[in-house]
């Protein structure tokens, strides 16, 4: 299970936090919340903070969108892999 908490810190930017799971079935939620403020031209800042869990998926994910969203507070077991 994921919980999103939506907060919009200026006119442009928005701040994601993310809590709970990051796996299979929460991946298409955090997707389309990114994808709406994205098509809005938004800045997106994903807050890793509360996340206790993430699955191959989940990384995938992240990774695919590291470009084009900033991460903070990636927890110790979120291992992301370097871009070559």
């Amino acid at each position: 299970m994921i919980h999103i908490n939506e907060r919009h810190s200026n006119g442009h930017t928005v701040l994601l936090g993310v809590d709970g799971v990051l796996d299979q079935m929460s991946v298409p939620v955090l997707e389309e919340v990114c994808c709406r403020h994205l098509k809005r031209e938004k800045e997106i800042v994903l807050n890793l903070e509360g996340l206790l869990h993430i699955t191959r998926e989940g990384r995938t994910f992240l990774q695919e969108i590291e470009d084009r969203v900033g991460i903070v507070n990636v927890p110790e077991f979120v291992k992301l892999a370097p871009r070559s």
